[in-house]
């Protein structure tokens, strides 16, 4: 398994894809956060503006599934599916003759730690170095520091989850383009579900998902019963998703 990992992050290190996404999310996080601290770009009604953070309303950007969905699509659709053949084939005679669920496991990994470095380690990372240098560290409180904890480990959890679906899209597509395309739609789904359907049994169903709780992870004012809640979820879809990546991973020929 740990080769398995090394043969991973080595081709990661090497992905050109990766590196551009990595670029372009610092340049983009680094401008957004700027406009905001130098009051050319105005945001209100944030989670982080509830908070009391409104220094760090550029981060709501990158909470939205519409937004990452873009970002972690594409970055599986140049890591995952570039790895298949035109006969559907995973190209990679490092993994041969390992068992298939720890390769999945370590594609699954790798994969989703490069998604939350671009996706949420960078965001965060120079809006607080940004906030920091321009002198408005004051928003660190104690109680603002508790609720980034809460709201990020319960994001982080249910992202565990959305990497996972990812890809399971990707090793089902085996194209980078239909990859990026299936999950938007599946993103623009669950948000016209959230928007639109009021349907009681639909709605109780769309309010167990994912994507329901990654909006609910930085609701300021949740009871511990909501973030139990949310975490019993968070880690049954997680189990649940990387079982039936597995099993769909060991119909895929390796050569």
């Amino acid at each position: 398994m740990n080769n398995l990992i090394r043969a991973e992050m080595f081709k990661l290190r090497r992905n050109k894809a990766f590196w551009a996404i990595f670029a372009a999310i610092a340049g983009l996080s680094t401008l957004m956060h700027l406009l905001i601290i130098t009051d050319w770009w105005y945001m209100s009604g944030t989670v982080f503006d509830e908070a009391g953070m409104s220094e760090l309303n550029a981060l709501s950007v990158y909470i939205v599934p519409l937004f990452f969905n873009l970002i972690v699509s594409t970055l599986a659709g140049y890591f995952i599916s570039n790895e298949y053949s035109q006969t559907s084939v995973i190209k990679n005679q490092i993994i041969s003759g390992n068992n298939r669920t720890y390769i999945f496991l370590a594609k699954y990994i790798v994969f989703t730690l490069a998604a939350i470095v671009v996706t949420i380690v960078i965001p965060f990372a120079i809006g607080a170095m940004i906030v920091l240098l321009a002198g408005d560290g004051g928003i660190f409180t104690d109680q603002s520091l508790l609720y980034l904890g809460r709201s990020y480990a319960l994001f982080f959890l249910h992202f565990l989850s959305f990497t996972a679906i990812v890809m399971i899209i990707s090793v089902i597509t085996e194209d980078s383009g239909r990859t990026i395309l299936y999950t938007l739609f599946l993103s623009i789904a669950m948000f016209v579900l959230e928007q639109l359907v009021t349907v009681m049994p639909i709605r109780t169903i769309y309010e167990k998902t994912m994507f329901y709780h990654f909006d609910l992870s930085f609701n300021y004012s949740l009871t511990s019963a909501e973030v139990i809640t949310s975490m019993l979820i968070g880690i049954i879809s997680l189990i649940v998703l990387l079982f039936v990546g597995t099993l769909i991973f060991r119909r895929k020929e390796i050569k």
